[in-house]
């Protein structure tokens, strides 16, 4: 795909598990939701071993070790649970170098209709710069393989906690 060719729905989760595996993920971890479910599915059928978490911050833990231990872990989550994770990433994994790949699934945004998502989802991108984690985006518009390669470099050689947040423009239409 040419860079800024939109990935159309759902083949923009095939090639967002697709650009993870390409890009040296060994292991996916999650708290089960409905958005990331079909990028898990896909992750699954690339034989990514994936680990189902009841909580967020066991994302982060679990990811931490195994980074810790060598490997190139991905953790995806809902905005709306990242509050639940902060401890972990400013105890655990940023201040150790201890850097991975995050999905973030938006909520509390645009088009949301539950009014106990929006606050977080408000404030998602300013509470990871506050971390030092650096957030880029996935929409219709991103090439998706550029994005996730440069995420998962920074992750992997600089060491860094990277969020790459799925907008919800990605559903527009569907």
């Amino acid at each position: 795909m040419a860079s800024g060719d939109a990935v159309s729905e759902p083949a923009w989760r095939d090639a967002l598990a697709g650009a993870l595996v390409t890009a040296g993920i060994e292991v996916a971890c999650w708290v089960p939701d409905k958005r990331l479910a079909p990028i898990v599915t896909s992750l699954e059928d690339l034989n990514v071993p994936v680990r189902t978490l009841t909580r967020e911050e066991e994302c982060i833990g679990y990811a931490a070790g195994f980074r810790a231990a060598g490997g190139a872990p991905v953790v995806l989550i809902q905005c709306s649970g990242l509050g639940n994770s902060f401890n972990a990433l400013g105890s655990l994994a940023t201040p150790y170098g201890l850097g991975f790949v995050m999905i973030l699934s938006m909520r509390g945004t645009l088009g949301e209709r539950n009014p106990a998502q929006v606050e977080l989802g408000r404030n998602t991108k300013a509470m990871l710069e506050l971390f030092g984690i650096q957030s880029f985006s996935i929409t219709p518009a991103a090439d998706v393989d550029q994005v996730v390669r440069g995420g998962y470099a920074l992750a992997d050689g600089a060491r860094q906690v990277v969020a790459l947040v799925l907008e919800p423009e990605l559903e527009a239409g569907t």
